[in-house]
């Protein structure tokens, strides 16, 4: 659906980074244009965790097999940041003295496989890496709307605002959105509106467009226009939400939280045993990674009161799914750049030591840490606030 522009900056770009530019530069002869995902990256240098990602894709790239090759050949921004996240794990895992970690031989589809083989000094590992998505059509709709503008194939630069309005009053617009389907077709609808719109109005029209579902809309305003076609700026407001991924891990009992979407999607991803059977030969280790979680808090994976309510949850499901167990131990994450971890859940109690020993050898215990709060006066705010004996 979306084409990236190949303009002199990705060109300019690409001379930095010569193991990607031997990737694409077939894709780039000849167009002006591409779907690869690989593109946008190269286009957006000067948000730092992007600079951050091509910098580590150029150094491993040529090691990182199919998972590699899956990152450059990628269309989709959801299929491109789940690649990435086994990519990230797999470079976490080579920067740790004493632990080899490669890629899989990608399998046939129709056939189960898992991410990357590990091995330390006590113990052969295989991982399984899982990234979902909940609220995914919320998450598609605003993700993609945005860069829907400001990708639009025409001849003048623009300035717009989008503003997405809802019926919806309690503050569950995510769950109005629609099927990722639903909204993908939508979106396909308004691309040609979009572009007829942008070069027939005037700065200061405000054009409403229907939205994927009755209850939702948009309205976009055209602030301004100039000459310089590559200068495209949007302004994205989405309607406020009460909704929350850490709800899910908050509210209820484990049984509720394993009947959420969240709990569906563990349980569908457990069944599949993508590690293989039980074998005293290796352990199976499944990362599940909320990166791409709808969540204001990043480090709720390492609350005591969510790490519990993981474990009671993940092996509720696992005595559902029966013997023998689908996975010997479950690792929630967040992988980027610089990955963290939550507390590792063994699935089999028989191997507690070993997959503790894995943990600590493979540095899978950096916790979580909320960026936007200074810990230090956390904790202080937190004993200011107790009472003091007399």
């Amino acid at each position: 659906m979306l084409n990236y522009p190949i303009n002199d900056n990705v060109r300019e770009t690409l001379k930095r980074f010569p193991n990607i530019a031997s990737l694409v530069r077939d894709e780039m002869l000849g167009s002006d244009r591409s779907k690869l995902e690989i593109v946008r990256l190269l286009g957006n240098t000067h948000y730092e965790n992007i600079e951050q990602t091509l910098i580590l894709l150029n150094e491993w790239f040529p090691s990182s097999g199919s998972i590699g090759n899956r990152i450059v050949q990628q269309t989709d921004q959801f299929e491109l940041e789940q690649a990435l996240a086994e990519f990230f794990l797999l470079v976490h895992f080579r920067n740790v003295q004493e632990v080899q970690a490669s890629a899989t031989v990608q399998k046939q589809l129709d056939l189960k496989n898992y991410d990357i083989d590990l091995t330390t000094d006590e113990s052969r590992v295989r991982v399984e890496v899982y990234s979902p998505v909940d609220f995914f059509g919320a998450q598609f709709l605003g993700r993609m709307l945005r860069s829907l503008f400001k990708y639009l194939d025409v001849e003048k630069g623009f300035d717009i605002n989008l503003q997405i309005e809802t019926s919806v009053k309690d503050g569950s617009y995510a769950y109005e959105t629609g099927e990722q389907v639903t909204v993908r077709k939508w979106l396909e609808r308004l691309e040609s509106e979009a572009v007829r719109w942008v070069m027939n109005a005037d700065p200061g029209h405000r054009q409403r467009f229907d939205g994927p579902t009755d209850q939702i809309w948009l309205y976009a305003e055209l602030k301004d226009v100039c000459n310089n076609p590559e200068s495209h700026q949007v302004i994205f407001h989405p309607p406020s939400q009460s909704t929350d991924t850490r709800l899910f891990f908050e509210v209820g009992k484990p049984e509720d939280t394993a009947k959420s979407q969240w709990g569906r999607k563990l349980f569908s991803k457990l069944k599949k045993r993508q590690c293989g059977e039980p074998d005293s030969s290796y352990l199976r280790l499944l990362v599940v990674n909320f990166s791409l979680a709808d969540t204001g808090f990043p480090d709720f994976i390492c609350w005591p009161n969510i790490e519990e309510r993981l474990q009671e949850t993940l092996i509720l499901l696992s005595e559902r799914i029966g013997l023998p167990l689908p996975y010997d131990c479950v690792l929630p994450a967040r992988l980027g750049t610089k990955c963290c971890f939550g507390r590792v859940i063994p699935l089999n109690s028989d191997n507690t030591e070993e997959i503790e020993r894995l943990v600590k050898a493979t540095s899978l215990d950096h916790p979580c840490v909320n960026p936007n709060v200074n810990q230090e006066s956390f904790i202080n705010d937190l004993l200011d606030s107790i009472p003091s004996k007399k």
